[in-house]
Order: structure tokens, then sequence, then C-alpha cells
């Protein structure tokens, strides 16, 4: 099996834009085949995903881009499969790449939204897309308009907090320290810092969580690129990926069995992922989480293995989630401050950790980082993917 690396990166600002999705990923694709300098001739795959939830579905994005770019692929493939969509697409490229059978893949996602005050304003013209959305949810759910992760969650963190005797202000303490986090990130989609007090006060959106400690839903971009080590150009700033382990419960979104403030397959995966490569999870120096909520960033801490059940909120607390700390949790502000374009996530989180273990992280840089951990999760946290890259050069 080859060693696969990932040799480029590349992401637009998170917010919102005006550029079509295709030339915002364009733009993307080019920024990461130079990071890792290549050229369209050298890319033997390519993988992509929807252009957004609230958005007209095009097919075909990633034989789009190929032609657009002039790529002529032996692996080309779309993904539609939540948030995981483009970590499914990088553990498919990073599996051929392995195997031989292609030697470098570009992966990439653009997301452009309709805005929500363009839909409020129209909403008979825009029902299609209203309809599409409440399609992520089974017949018993969508059956009440559920269109919205949100009341879930709200019930998974109230039984966490229930549970294990977590008050409001350590789920609002994680929201103030990612934002802290996303001020040193110059594509953040937050530019403004918050303090506890700005965060309990601000709106019940589904109690018990704040608005403040709800991630909104973004337009941005982002590319990587995975080559197998004939392929590296400067092997020096390539890294590896150690491992990449997926695990999926038995549900479709809320599940009707179980315990809703725990999530296994998040523990299977990272178990998995950290055996494979060979590493403990006390080995990881810089992380990036999948947490659309506050107090799910603070469970998936601790699914993850981080810290023990019920012990994450006096980590943040005490300061072993920053700079400075035991683990650097999240640096690039993680869903709730850079922002979160859903189908893009994935790779706007690969993308930091490889800037990390570069030394490329400006003002976010965790000194001497040598390895990383990426989660993504799809719906209900149905779904995890877990990838761990190193330093580790050919």
């Amino acid at each position: 099996m080859n060693e696969v690396y990932i040799a480029g990166v590349s992401m637009a600002d998170v917010g919102w834009h005006e550029l079509d999705a295709h030339e915002l990923g364009a733009r993307v694709c080019v920024e990461a085949l130079r990071d890792a300098r290549l050229l369209p001739r050298d890319i033997e795959g390519i993988a992509s995903t929807p252009h957004g939830y609230m958005a007209e579905s095009r097919k075909f994005a990633s034989q789009r881009m190929a032609d657009y770019l002039g790529i002529t692929a032996d692996f080309m493939m779309d993904v539609d499969s939540g948030g995981n969509s483009s970590t499914a697409a990088v553990h498919a490229a990073y599996e051929r790449v392995r195997a031989g059978r292609i030697r470098s893949c570009l992966v990439f996602a653009a997301q452009r939204e309709v805005p929500k005050k363009v839909i409020q304003q129209d909403v008979f013209s825009y029902f299609h897309l209203i309809m599409s959305a409440n399609s992520l949810y089974d017949s018993y759910q969508a059956a009440y308009g559920v269109i919205s992760p949100l009341p879930f969650y709200a019930m998974a963190v109230q039984r966490y907090m229930h549970e294990c005797g977590v008050e409001p202000e350590d789920v609002a303490r994680v929201a103030v320290l990612l934002r802290e986090h996303a001020l040193r990130h110059p594509q953040a989609a937050y530019k403004e810092p918050i303090t506890l007090e700005k965060v309990l006060s601000s709106p019940q959106v589904s109690p018990p969580i704040h608005r403040l400690e709800s991630s909104e839903m973004h337009d941005g971009a982002a590319a990587v690129v995975l080559v197998s080590g004939e392929m590296l150009r400067e092997s020096e700033r390539a890294a590896r990926v150690a491992s990449v382990a997926e695990s999926h419960d038995p549900t479709s979104f809320h599940p009707y069995r179980g315990e809703i403030s725990r999530f296994p397959c998040v523990e299977r995966a990272a178990e998995a992922a950290l055996a494979e490569s060979g590493y403990r999870v006390g080995d990881v120096d810089v992380a990036e989480v999948y947490g659309a909520f506050a107090g799910l960033e603070l469970m998936m801490y601790e699914e993850l293995g981080f810290f023990a059940r019920g012990e994450a909120p006096a980590a943040v607390k005490e300061g072993r989630t920053t700079h400075g700390g035991e683990v650097l949790l999240n640096p690039s502000g993680g869903r709730l401050s850079l922002g979160h374009p859903a189908y893009v996530t994935p790779l706007l989180e690969i993308t930091e950790v490889v800037r990390q273990l570069r030394g490329e992280a400006g003002e976010r840089q965790r000194p001497g980082a040598s390895i990383g951990l990426v989660h993504t999760e799809q719906g209900f946290i149905n779904g995890s993917v877990v990838m761990v890259l190193d330093r580790q050069a050919p």
C-alpha cells in the first residue's frame, strides 16, 4: 500500500458570497493545486459535493470542474451524505491513492445558500428548497414539518447537562473560547469578541441552546489535494494521512434507540483511526472537531477520548483545550466562529490541521505541532469520520 499525503490546501473566506458556487470552487481548486505545486494535468482523480442545502440543485459538480480545469480523471465522484460528504470524498480518494489506482486526487466543495431573508420574502418560489431540506428527516419527523436539526440537538444538550451536572456557564464558555480562537483567523466569518454574559443573554433558539451557542449556515469553499509519495513536489510541506476510519450508527436522523446524549459512532471511529495510525489520543497536538453547537463541542471532546465523560467543561475552564494547554481543539474557531458551510466544513478542518502541521497557522499556531486529528459527522451525529495526520515525510 502507498503512503498518502495532503500536498495542497486552500479555502475561501467563510461568510456570504456573491460568486456562483462553481466559480468559488474553481478558485480554491486552482489555489490548492498551486499550493501542491501541481498542474491540472497532474491530477488523476476529482471528487466533490452538492452546493448547499437551501440551494438550487446542480448535478455533475466534479465533471463540470474537470472540464473547466482540463483534468482527465481515472476517478470521479460526487458525494452527498450530509456533513460527512467531503470527508467521505477524501476517504474514497485516500483509499484509491493508497491502493495505487491513482496517484493524485483533487477534492473540493463549494457552498452558496439562497439567503434566508430572500426565502422569507418569497416563500412560495422557494418552497421546493424547503421541501428538499425537510427530506433529511424520516417520515415520522418530517410529518411535523421539521426543517432544522436544532430541536434534536437541544434535547441532547439538555440531557447531557442533566446527566453530568453541566451548568449553562460551562456551555457558554465554549462559545467564548472558540470566538477567541477565530479572532486569530483572517478568513473567519466572525470578527467581534463575545463575553460569557453576552452569550447567556442571547435569545434561546431552542432551550437550553442560546443563539450564540449555535452555528449558522454560511457560504464558503475549500479544496485539498491528495497524492502518493512519488507525486510530492515539496515533501517538507506535506502532511501524511496516517489513517482514516469511519463508523455509522443504525439511525436515520433522530435516534429511536440508545441514549440521546451519546454518539457511539464517534468513539468507534476515533478508536479505529488511532489504532491504525499507531498513536494514542494523548499524542494529538491539535484537532479540528465538528461541533455545530457549543454543548455538542463538549460532548464530542469526550466521545473522541480527549476527556472522560463529564470532564470536558472543566478542561475548557482550566485552559486545557486552548493555546498553551494539553491539546489545541478547534484553533480555527470551529463551526461556531470560523463558520459552518456544512458541505465545506470537513475540508476547512483538514486545511486548518495541515497548516498547523506545516507551521503555517500564523497567530493560531501550536508550536511544534506534529500530530493532528480531524473529526466530522453527518445528520444528528449518525455517522462519523476521523482522520489522523502527521508530519512523517517520505
